[in-house]
């Protein structure tokens, strides 16, 4: 369980915006845009597309945190466009949060990347994305990141390729070592208040990734979790959010 905190302190007026709010639902003729008010101001959250995306849309009936910095330029589907932007579903019911707005004349949603919808048949839409190389020699020590929504030890479809590419490197390079470390952090509202993540988290976090590295070949040599909060500044505490896994040739 999260705890919540009020910290005496003035935030500096930064282009950073961190709060917990509703999610909206603004309905469009393509597809529905998420969006999110804070102090009188809308915020645009994506777009509803497949599982894989980068962007996982909130849920209604759940309250969202939302972590993102303004940038300037036109509004997207109504509200103001925030890059890099995370957002967390929190995981206590609200019930009051289920606002749907209408399709509007001359609010559109942006193109969708990756339509909602299967996507075993879409073809890569970047270079990014395309499959990477096999990995080659000298194999180096390496660590790898795995970032999280906030509370939580949920692994999205997006983890799949990471985690794959952590097995596919510790396999290819005849790893002597691998270290899985969990870690539990903290996020400072614009409000100024703390909201900490359970005890528990950097523990889940660490033995889930254990568990389906394990089940993809690649056996932990060390599970090991750090149980205090890393200190939130506010600027980019969702970093903290993560478990690393050391490969050691």
């Amino acid at each position: 369980m999260r705890l919540l905190l009020t910290l005496a302190i003035a935030l500096p007026a930064l282009a950073q915006v961190n709060f917990v709010a509703c999610p909206i639902v603004r309905d469009t003729k393509t597809v529905p845009c998420f969006l999110a008010e804070y102090q009188g101001e809308t915020y645009f959250l994506g777009v509803q597309q497949d599982i894989t995306a980068a962007f996982y849309p909130p849920q209604l009936l759940h309250e969202v945190l939302v972590e993102g910095t303004i940038v300037p330029g036109p509004r997207v589907c109504g509200g103001i466009p925030l890059k890099p932007l995370h957002t967390s579903v929190l995981a206590e019911v609200n019930r009051a949060c289920n606002t749907i707005l209408p399709a509007e004349p001359g609010i559109d949603a942006p193109p969708a990347k990756r339509p909602a919808g299967p996507s075993t048949r879409q073809a890569p839409v970047s270079t990014a994305e395309v499959p990477p190389k096999k990995p080659e020699a000298p194999f180096l020590e390496r660590e790898f990141t795995i970032h999280y929504d906030f509370d939580s030890d949920f692994l999205f479809a997006r983890n799949t390729r990471e985690l794959t590419d952590i097995a596919e490197y510790a396999r290819v390079s005849k790893a002597k070592a691998v270290e899985v470390t969990g870690y539990r952090a903290a996020t400072l509202l614009s409000n100024g208040k703390l909201l900490i993540e359970g005890t528990n988290v950097s523990r889940l976090r660490a033995e889930r990734v254990a568990e389906v590295l394990k089940g993809l070949g690649t056996p932990a040599s060390e599970v090991r979790w750090i149980s205090e909060s890393a200190a939130a500044t506010g600027a980019a505490d969702y970093e903290n959010r993560r478990v690393t896994v050391r490969i050691v040739p």
